[in-house]
This record gives C-alpha cells, structure tokens and sequence, in this order.
C-alpha cells in the first residue's frame, strides 16, 4: 500500500514537471514569435516606404515665408542629435535641425532644414492625432520673467489694434520623441499642432 501511494506521488510529481516545462517553453516560444512579428513588422514598413522623389530648388522650401509671415515667430522645432539617423541612401549627420511636416503628391514628409535650406527629406509612415491634453501635461509653457511678461503683453495690446487679418498667430505647440523599437529601427515622432508624424530609421 505504501508503495503504491509513493508510486503515485511520483506519478504526479512528474507530471506537474512536465506541465511547467512544456508551460515554460510555450510562454518563451510566445515571447520569441512576438519579438519576431514586431521585427518583421518594422523592417516591412522600412522596406516598403518609399524614398522622397523630388527636391526643392536651391533647397528653400516653398512654404517657408508664408509661414513666418502668418506666425509672430518661426513655427519649427529645433532638433538636436548627437547620433547619426540612416534611412535608406539618406544619412542625418549629428547637428541642429529645423522640424517642418509637409505634404506632397498626397504623401507626407519630414523636411530637416539647417541655416534656412532643406537639407534631408524624410518620409512619414504613419500620422494620428496627439492625444487632447498631451502639450498641457508634457509640454508645460515656460515660466516669464517680469520683463517677458511686460514684452508679451504690450506685444499682445499692440496686436488688438491692427486688423485680424494682418495679426501674427502664435505657432502650433510642438514636441519631439525620440525612442528605440525593436530589432535595429529608431522613431522619430514629431508632435506638431494637433498631428504626429512616425518616422523610422535604421540604427
């Protein structure tokens, strides 16, 4: 009798060992296929995103006075890299950079201008919109100084006084996000008024 219930005491034991191996190895495979599906996800979207097929003369872009005439400063995001960003034949150099999202031929772009002129043309992958309360929460205004504060508001009576149609707007709120995603890609999200625009780059 004793040895029957050892017996199955055994019989159990091994079977409970089997159940968290073969447990183990399925959640590790599950890992493994998740971190393969994110891979080939983000080298499928490199691979079939298109290089840009045009420039700018003398690489000015077009828009570009329009858009300090119509806001009272530049509306650009300043970028600053310390790390080189390849995307196909395309190699952003470490600097500073000018962010400007435009449209073309029903795609859309990241320009990255430096000293006024176009010098890299990045393709967007994927735009959304930014979430409602994201610049109040991650991108907090700037505390004035008493002289700032005088500037802003003497600049701001002044402006009542001319015609709606000739005031200078403020520029839309902006923010950029830099982050690592699985396998050898890189993002670049640029957050730009109520839009956000994905960028991926090879490490």
């Amino acid at each position: 009798m004793a040895n029957f219930k050892q017996t199955k005491r055994l019989i159990l034991l091994a079977l409970l060992l089997c159940c968290v191996f073969f447990f183990t190895q399925n959640f590790t495979l599950a890992q493994s296929l998740q971190v393969e599906d994110k891979k080939s996800k983000y080298q499928e979207i490199y691979d079939n995103l298109a290089p840009c097929d045009f420039s700018y003369v003398f690489n000015l872009d077009p828009y570009q006075s329009e858009d300090y005439t119509k806001y009272m400063y530049a509306p650009y995001p300043l970028f600053r890299t310390a790390i080189r960003f390849v995307f196909k034949d395309t190699v952003i150099e470490p600097g500073y950079y000018l962010l400007t999202p435009r449209e073309k031929n029903g795609r859309d772009y990241v320009l990255f201008k430096t000293n006024g002129r176009v010098k890299y043309i990045i393709p967007v992958y994927e735009k959304d919109l930014v979430e409602p309360l994201f610049y109040e929460q991650y991108v907090p205004e700037r505390k004035l100084t008493w002289w700032q504060g005088v500037c802003k508001k003497t600049r701001d009576t002044v402006g009542r006084l001319f015609p709606k149609s000739t005031q200078r707007m403020p520029p839309p709120k902006s923010y950029i996000d830099v982050n690592e995603l699985d396998g050898d890609f890189m993002q670049i999200v640029l957050y730009y008024g109520a839009t956000k625009y994905y960028m991926i780059f090879m490490r």
